[in-house]
């Protein structure tokens, strides 16, 4: 049966192990990816706040198509080509440019290729999960929770500037770091209720993976996940996969702060959600 999977997070919540273990499983996550394994057409078409503001269902479906057509038949048409050109890459210096532009065309001339079971890995998968859900069929979506307060202290702040608004917390350049903290809180609060919502109406399968549980119990979790996906293999092979999930040095980061900056129904969603708060 064909099969899309996709995996979204705040980013920074440990989405790269899940990737490298659905890779390592044997699924085809792109030909594009950054060092965290990030699906980098994704990111192109669809990590644009302004595109995301003004876009038409209909034009945001013409993108979702072009990646599908990329992913999945490995071609790419003139026009879907174009598109990919004419999208926005904000950051990228002239080799990188050069090395996609011969991407294009390599997609352009090659030959098609048909593939049953695809996904990818793009932390703001999520920012489009009602969209992407309408236009694949057979849906699997994975969506990585790391521990709130520990998110809350993270660097990695880069969604809440890009969608925040899109969420009703509102930032400024000179914003105090406690309160960045305070916000990215909330937004970990906001997105997560968010997906929580979105699930009750999805048309494909969910999957909210607890990467601090993941971490603690690799075996029950890594196993719990492939049979979500419907991904069958060896126990040698599951063994390996097991041996993925580490947990990272910086977690449990949260006890260096006060935590009194944040409210305490802030802190009771996290527990909430399977997270314990030591002091």
């Amino acid at each position: 049966m064909k099969k899309v999977i996709a995996i979204g997070a705040l980013g920074g919540s440990g989405t790269r192990a899940i990737a490298r273990i659905l890779m390592d499983a044997g699924l085809y996550l792109g030909d594009h990816l950054n060092a965290p394994l990030d699906n980098l057409i994704f990111t192109r078409l669809f990590r644009n706040r302004d595109f995301r503001a003004t876009a038409s269902p209909e034009a945001i479906d013409r993108r979702l198509g072009v990646f599908q057509e990329y992913m999945e038949s490995n071609h790419l048409s003139l026009a879907s080509a174009g598109i990919l050109f004419k999208t926005r890459a904000d950051g990228l210096g002239l080799m990188e440019r050069v090395r996609f532009h011969a991407r294009l065309l390599e997609k352009t001339l090659g030959p098609v290729r048909h593939r049953e079971t695809w996904g990818w890995k793009e932390p703001n998968t999520h920012i489009y999960l009602s969209e992407i859900d309408a236009c694949f069929d057979n849906l699997k979506y994975l969506h990585v929770l790391r521990h709130g307060l520990d998110m809350a202290f993270s660097d990695n702040k880069m969604q809440l500037f890009n969608w925040g608004p899109r969420y009703g917390i509102e930032l400024a350049a000179d914003m105090p770091e406690d309160e960045k903290s305070y916000k990215q809180l909330e937004y970990w609060i906001r997105t997560t209720r968010d997906v929580m919502e979105k699930a009750k109406t999805l048309r494909g399968d969910l999957l909210m993976v607890n990467h601090s549980r993941l971490c603690a119990a690799p075996g029950r979790e890594v196993d719990h996940i492939l049979d979500f996906l419907g991904l069958d293999m060896p126990n040698a092979r599951r063994a390996a996969l097991h041996r993925i999930p580490r947990t990272p040095g910086t977690s449990g980061r949260y006890r260096k702060h006060d935590l009194g900056i944040f409210d305490q129904r802030q802190i009771d969603f996290v527990k909430d959600m399977g997270f314990e708060v030591k002091a």
